[in-house]
């Protein structure tokens, strides 16, 4: 019979052997602890305002619904001084506006909301001359239209046809002007009530012309741009 093999027993290292930690380790891991304490509430912040500048998040969405509405409210103001002859619903660059206590009647004032809508209106429309066309949607029709290849002007043939064929050369153009006519419209009618409801020029100071000047175009603008982030996140 052949004797068991001995087992080999493992070495087992003496307490005297094992690492020990140092005062240094001690003091770094509390150095890290602290920091990353006092780092917290950056972190957070930081991460509350990407919220608010990263395309696609609620943080976005919510800075473009609100700049339409706040602009959308800076615009009504011109069109509910020219078009309904309101009191200015705001008192700077006025000599007097409509209080506090016309805030509360507002809401139920049908003219105050038929001025909100057209506003909104305007604002949708300049924010759509503003945006454009996407790069995609632009290449995709441009090679849909390629496939129309157009003859050769026709000659010798009567009126009918002439007329045809500059109508199948012109295809898609007179919705393209009308669009272009509908905007300009739009920037005209949006122009003329924000200067003429708050004119800077019949000021003396320069630089209370400057400061209505500015607030005439942010007023304007507002709406706009807010509209075109709250749409680039759809």
């Amino acid at each position: 019979m052949s004797n068991p093999t001995p087992t080999t027993e493992r070495s087992q290292p003496s307490p005297q052997n094992k690492p020990q930690r140092g005062l240094n380790e001690y003091l770094e891991l509390l150095a890290r602890w602290i920091v990353t304490l006092i780092s917290l509430p950056v972190i957070f912040v930081s991460h509350i305002v990407a919220q608010f500048v990263t395309p696609g998040t609620s943080g976005y969405k919510l800075v473009g619904a609100i700049g339409f509405w706040i602009g959308t409210l800076l615009s009504t103001d011109s069109i509910w001084q020219v078009l309904f002859q309101g009191k200015p619903l705001w008192p700077w660059f006025e000599t007097e506006w409509i209080g506090w206590f016309g805030w509360v009647q507002l809401p139920f004032n049908l003219l105050f909301w038929i001025s909100f809508g057209i506003s909104a209106l305007i604002q949708v429309m300049e924010a759509r001359t503003l945006r454009g066309k996407d790069p995609n949607q632009a290449k995709n029709e441009f090679e849909e239209s390629k496939q129309y290849t157009l003859s050769s002007k026709p000659t010798g043939n009567i009126d009918l046809t002439m007329a045809l064929w500059g109508d199948y050369k012109r295809a898609g153009m007179k919705e393209r002007h009308t669009g272009g006519a509908i905007a300009l419209f739009f920037w005209t009618l949006d122009i003329t009530t924000t200067f003429v409801g708050r004119n800077p020029f019949r000021y003396t100071n320069p630089g209370t012309i400057l400061a209505c000047l500015a607030y005439n175009f942010a007023s304007m603008m507002a709406g706009e741009i807010g509209y075109s982030i709250w749409k680039l996140t759809k």
